[in-house]
């Protein structure tokens, strides 16, 4: 039997994702020498954070059908099975991808690991869209999507300003 996530669930683990990736830059902004450079992390984390309202209110304004498990889930496995997911695909917690771990030769470097990890979250929810379990959802997802790949395009141009 395949795994199938309602679109509520999909947004849980966009939310988590978010969580994550402000944790991840405000970790980075507090390693920052340069004034400049802790502005633009701390500016990144308030982004993530205004991106996990806006999934949470999206999550909101799903119809109740929308949100409905097929999975009878007394202990509350599935939500954290997906925070689970989560926490170790985008934004990895812990390893040598922990801004307090990374060694920076240059200040584009967490920047350019941030954009993979952006990189990374709109595959992650490309897939996830196939998952949903129904149009409706996928379609919600989709508004997902495109919020991350403003975050590519934002990335990107500030690692070309940096040169």
């Amino acid at each position: 039997m395949a795994l199938r996530f309602n679109a509520d669930e999909i947004y849980a683990i966009g939310v988590q994702i978010e969580k994550n990736g402000s944790e991840f830059y405000e970790n980075a902004a507090q390693k920052s020498a340069d004034n400049d450079l802790r502005d633009l992390f701390f500016r990144l984390a308030e982004w993530e954070k205004r991106h996990m309202a806006l999934f949470e209110s999206l999550r909101l304004a799903l119809p109740p059908s929308v949100k409905e498990s097929d999975v009878f889930d007394p202990e509350n496995t599935v939500h954290l099975y997906l925070k689970a997911v989560a926490d170790n695909t985008i934004f990895i917690k812990g390893l040598n991808l922990d801004p307090q771990n990374l060694v920076w030769t240059s200040p584009s470097d967490i920047l350019l690991t941030a954009l993979d990890f952006e990189k990374d979250s709109v595959v992650f929810f490309s897939s996830m869209k196939e998952l949903a379990t129904e149009p409706k959802g996928a379609a919600e997802v989709e508004k997902l999507i495109t919020e991350e790949l403003r975050h590519v395009g934002f990335l990107s141009g500030e690692i070309r300003k940096l040169g």
